[in-house]
This record gives structure tokens, sequence and C-alpha cells, in this order.
């Protein structure tokens, strides 16, 4: 019966089936059910967590080498008189953690190398595991049994970092408690950050394949400030603040039991979807992942809807949306506004006005706000139109009385402190030299999109794809594959309803421009990982039918520098311009950590691919050569191989001029197969190349038609 959930009116049901108990009951008590009530909890009346007043910021800006660890803690998110919530932190091996973890200070030019340990607890995972997904785990053991044994893997990625590939983080290079059991993409312990960009606002979260979302939500995330000459100089000569008046504000959404645990829905039995007898899935599977989440307790720096109390000055904020699925669009209740100064990546090179700002998941923005004319005793509140459900680009919430409407208070209580002159900043200052712009013409276009499709128990199922295959899982072989310092630009459809928040690893890239589009998408079936397809479970949008509408936009004002993460609008292309200057493979995906953990992530590589040594020659793998070989034209031909293990098969044709013609992905078990490869794609004389990919191994053959 719930299936419908996973179809286009989850976001609304999602949201607004746990909402609407909670506010048709609001004046019954502090909880309903199970639930806390997110309408009677005090707003605004905890200070607001400041990592530099708390000693939790840690100066890395001569470098070294630094332990830490990840492990449980509780701590008290919402507020006095209210239970402590079991949360997973970062800190000091040896030492307490922290939700969220220390803030990271470091200079450009100077490495630092950070070990971080895994001290999860052995008990299991803190929330519900969805053991049906592609996951970290090994693959000699079922995930069941992986995570029924208290194995929890972990990595960390270092967001907006311009790091080597063995330091990223990759989803594939986890490693569970003590560093027992890693996975196939584990290169070492110790990490490096070469520190070797500008001065931006970076964070370092999880990034497990599979359960990222959980292990975030758990709390693994923490900022990371690079520092570099020209911005402490812009702190020393008063223009931007500096000290006290410099403060780090991750904003997250969450849900909590009465007993102060926290509540992410899991579905089957679970009145979040307000049906406590059928479960979605045929057969059910318990837990199971969601579409998206929308909590509606508003988190910010780890307490509920904190006040802070400030001077009559400016102060400089690095706002980030570290939530799951949610979007912001952040205004002052007393039209205040935000007085922007940088972007993900770096500063930008005038400070632009806001009067709101919209932020996705992943995205950070580099803010100044003066309450320097505040009356002693205004109390101003961050609002959110941001909606509770999946964003559009356009589906405003103006209900800034709901919860999920207002994040958190200022209140200013005192005269600025005559010692400390007020900072300079404001339109027209000058605070960087101009950037310089990636070359747009004659560089190499990647053509990718956006899906939405259904996986093998008929849950929504977002991917990632090429213009010319389709969507693609995970597991298939890579399609981005850029040259060593190689500037591309990188087209992405969105053919979904939604809006994405797309973030590259590695790069810092320039939005070009966004553009509407229509087009044909036709259903495909889709391989999944467990061998299992799911018919027409994935999409192709059909390249001639595609049709650019003109109505370019450059990007926003807030958008204007260097960038990680951007918004693609559904039924928008996105544009973006990047240096891929690092070898090695590193992940794309969205940012919405339900959509990054079902699949809407891919790896690429840059540089050559690296081919291990006999990898054409494998024990137990075979490609034979075609049969027949030459054909003529529309003639259908025969490929034999044979594996020596249960895998998924891919192979691919390329034409005589290298365009790629065809792909196809199946579950092979164990032995000999025949491919019977279409005379359909043979439709011109040439020789064509059959690639073949099983597992790691990869071989080619020639087929010749006449």
């Amino acid at each position: 019966m719930l299936k419908h959930y996973f179809t286009r009116s989850r976001g609304v049901l999602q949201s607004l089936a746990a909402m609407l108990c909670f506010i048709l009951l609001s004046g019954t008590g502090q909880v309903f059910g199970q639930f806390l009530n997110p309408v009677s909890h005090p707003k605004f009346q905890n200070q607001l967590p400041v990592v530099k007043d708390l000693g939790l910021r840690i100066d890395a800006t001569a470098g070294g080498n630094f332990n830490m660890t990840m492990k449980e803690t509780t701590w008290p998110i919402l507020g006095a008189g209210y239970p402590e919530t079991p949360v997973w932190g970062y800190g000091f091996k040896n030492g307490g953690v922290t939700y969220p973890g220390p803030t990271f200070v470091t200079q450009r030019d100077v490495p630092i190398t950070v070990t971080w340990h895994n001290e999860l607890p052995e008990t299991g995972h803190l929330l519900p595991v969805d053991v049906s997904l592609h996951m970290a785990h090994p693959h000699d053991m079922s995930a069941a049994d992986f995570y029924g044994e208290g194995n929890i893997p972990a990595v960390v990625h270092l967001h907006g970092g311009h790091t080597e590939s063995a330091s990223d983080g990759l989803p594939e290079a986890w490693f569970t408690q003590g560093f027992d059991i890693t996975g196939p993409q584990f290169k070492k312990q110790k990490y490096t950050y070469h520190n070797d960009q500008e001065a931006a606002t970076l964070w370092y979260h999880d990034h497990a394949l599979g359960i990222t979302r959980l292990n975030v939500y758990a709390g693994l995330a923490g900022f990371y400030l690079l520092r570099d000459d020209n911005e402490m100089a812009l702190i020393n000569d008063g223009t931007l603040p500096g000290g006290d008046y410099e403060i780090e504000i991750v904003i997250q959404d969450r849900m909590f039991y009465d007993d102060g645990e926290l509540f992410l829905p899991a579905i089957s039995g679970d009145p979040w979807f307000g049906d406590e007898e059928e479960g979605p899935l045929d057969p059910p599977f318990d837990p199971s992942i969601v579409a998206e989440f929308f909590g509606d307790f508003i988190v910010v720096n780890g307490n509920t809807w904190p006040n802070l109390n400030v001077e009559q000055r400016k102060y400089r904020f690095r706002l980030l949306n570290g939530s799951d699925s949610r979007f912001y669009v952040l205004k002052f209740s007393d039209g205040t506004p935000f007085l922007q100064i940088g972007t993900d990546n770096g500063l930008i090179e005038s400070p632009v006005i806001h009067n709101q700002l919209t932020i996705a998941p992943g995205e950070r923005y580099d803010v100044v706000v003066d309450f320097s004319n505040k009356p002693i005793g205004s109390q101003i509140i961050i609002q959110n139109t941001g909606p509770d459900e999946p964003f559009k680009g356009n589906n405003f919430n103006n209900d800034v009385t709901r919860p999920t409407g207002q994040i958190m208070r200022f209140t200013v209580n005192q005269v600025a402190n005559p010692t400390i002159p007020n900072a300079t900043v404001d339109i027209g200052t000058s605070l960087r030299p101009p950037i310089v712009d990636h070359p747009t013409t004659g560089v190499p276009t990647r053509q990718l999109v956006l899906f939405e499709g259904e996986d093998e128990y008929g849950r929504l199922q977002p991917l990632l794809g090429t213009m010319n295959e389709g969507s693609l899982s995970w597991f298939e072989p890579i399609t981005e594959n850029p040259a060593l310092n190689a500037v591309e630009i990188w087209e992405v459809y969105n053919s979904t309803e939604d809006a994405h928040p797309i973030h590259l690893h590695l790069v810092s890239f320039q939005i070009i421009n966004r553009e509407s589009f229509t087009g044909t998408v036709v259903t495909k079936d889709q391989a999944q990982h467990n061998g299992v397809v799911s018919e027409d479970g994935g999409g192709l949008l059909q390249a001639n039918t595609v049709q650019l509408l003109g109505d370019l936009t450059g990007p926003g004002a807030q958008e204007d520098g260097w960038k990680d993460t951007f918004i693609v609008p559904p039924g928008k292309v996105g544009r973006v311009v990047a240096r891929f200057d690092r070898p090695g493979r590193y992940v794309w995906h969205c940012h919405i950590l339900s959509h990054e953990d079902h699949e809407m992530m891919r790896p690429f590589y840059v540089g050559d691919i690296p081919r291990k040594a006999g990898q054409f020659k494998k024990e137990g793998y075979v490609l034979e050569d075609p049969s027949p070989n030459p054909i003529m034209v529309g003639q259908s031909t025969n490929v034999g191989f044979e594996i020596p293990k249960d895998l998924h098969v891919t192979y691919k044709i390329y034409d005589s001029f290298g365009n790629f013609i065809t792909s196809s992905v199946a579950y092979y078990e164990a032995g000999e197969h025949t491919i019977i490869v279409p005379g359909m794609y043979f439709m011109a004389p040439g020789d064509y190349i059959f690639t073949f990919y099983a597992g790691d191994f990869f071989d080619f053959t020639r087929i010749k038609v006449r």
C-alpha cells in the first residue's frame, strides 16, 4: 500500500505525515506519541555553541600531524531540561569527541597529515541500516552479517579540498573499527591535506558507501577553515571581522524520540508514514531508505533553535547547510541584508548584498552581518522560506511561524567593544585580485544527465548518467575520464522534477550558465548491485529530442566565484568549467545524502586509468574472438567469455572513429557464456571495438564489418 510514498507525492507526504500531527495537537503537551513535539519545544532559550569559545578550534596553521578519532558520546542538542542525545562525534585520539567536530584552521601551502581512527561502538549502528543498498561491506560477507557483527565502516572526506586521491575519503576507502577491515579503495591510514588552494570555508564529513546519510546524521561532520595571506591581511587591517567576531554556523534538521534519541524514518511500521500495518516493498524489506528526509527540528551547531548574543558591530558567519535533503532560503526577520564575501571555495572579488540566500545541502556561504545600528535589546531571527519537501526552485513556504521556518535568533545585548574597531568591509571593498576564468572555448564538453528510476523493490532510485548511455549505476565502468590538467565543461541535464545539488570532488569550478531544455526520456532496464535488473528502472534522455530554449542565465551573484557544489533546477541544464589537475580516482554525486546513498553517485578518473599487470590475462577470465568475424553490415555476431565467479559484466561498443554506440550490463554466474551482439549496431563498414569489463578484469576485441 505504501509504494506511492516513493512516487512524485513522496515529499509532501513525508514532511506532513508527522508535522500535521504535531501542529494539530500542539496544545496537548510536549510529546505526541513517541516523537518530541517541535511546535512546543522551547526556541531561542539556549546560547549558540561557538566553536572558538568552546576551545574546539585546532590551530594547524603551522602544519603538523594530527591523530583524530570518531566515537560515541551524548550531546545536549535539545537544551536544558531535556535528555542528552546519543551522537557520534570527532575529536582528538585519546580524548573526547564533539558534535559538530572541532574546526581545523589551516594555512595555504602548509600541508598537514591526519590519521582518522574509528572507535565507533561495536554494538552496532546508532541508526537503522538498510542492508539492501549498494553499501560498504566485504564482498565475502553479506551486508546483513557484516553489520550484524557490529562493524561500522567510516571514511572522512574533506569537502571542497584539492586533495590527492588516496586522501580524498573515497566511498570505497572505508575502514572499520581499528582498521580491522578496509574497503577496496583503501590506500593508507594517514591522510595528507596539501592545502594548496585559496582561503575557503571547507568541511569534513563521513563518506562511507551506502551509509553516508546515517553517519552524518549521527553527527560525523565538522568545519575546516583554510587561510591565506590575502585573507589574513584583510582580517589584520580590520577589513574583515576576525577573532570573536568570526563564527562557524552549520544548519541541520533532525527528529527526536521523547527520550532524546535521534529518529530517522525506516518505513515499515513507521508512524512517520501514517500507516503502522503495511510496508512499501514487495517483498517487504525493513529497515529501508527513504527518498528524502525532512526533519522538523532545526539544529544549529548542535543545539536546537539557539540564540546568539551580539555586540553592535559587524560579524562574519561561515554558513554551511549540513542537512540531508533540505534546501534553506534564509532571510532576517527585520530585513537585515547578508553581505556576501565568499562562496564555497574562496572569497569573491567584491561583496554582494542579498536580502535572502538559497543554500543547498553541502553548500557554504561566507557572509558579514551588520548589527551596528540595531538598538540594544533588538531580537532578529534568521527565517527560512524553503519548503518542507523536495526543492524545485520555486516552491517556497512563506509560513515562517512553522518550526522549520525559524533557524536561530540574534540578540543585540551590548555596545561594541571600543578597543576593537568595527570591520570596514562594505559594498565596493576589494577582497581579492580578479578571478582568472577558465577558458570555455575549444575545451571538451561532457553531457551528463540526472534521472529518476526505480530499484528492484519499486523504490524511487535517483541516478546519474550520460546523454549517450543513459542512467548508470555506481559499479558500472567509468565514463568520465578527464586527461590530467585538462579543462573541461560539464553540462548536467536535470530530467527529474526536483532540484539537485551536484558536487564534484577534487576541483573548484566556475558556473557558466543554466538553460531550460525539453526532451524525451525513455525507460531502460537498470542493473542493480545485487545482480537483479529492475525492468524499466532507468532512463535515457534521447539526444535527438533535446531542444535548448535559449534562456541562458549566468551564475547568480551569490555563485560568482569558486564553487564545488551547484544547484541544477528541474528542466535545466547547468554548465560548469573546471581544471582536473590531480591524477587518480574521485567521485561526483548529488549532495542530497539520501540520493548519493541510493546510487546517485559515480566515480570519475583523472589521467590514464591504470591497467593492472596481467589484466588481459587473469586466471579464470577469458574473452573470445567474435564469431563470425568479419560480418556483413547489419549482421549479428557472438562473443564468448568465461568468468571464475559471479560478476556484473559490462560490454561497450565503439565505432572506428571512437564514437560510443551502445553498452549493456548484466549479472552472470561463474562459467562460460555467450553474448549475442545484434546487427543493428553495425550499420556501416569499419572496425568496431568491443570492450569487456568483469570486476577488475578488462579486455577488448575487434569486430570487422564489411
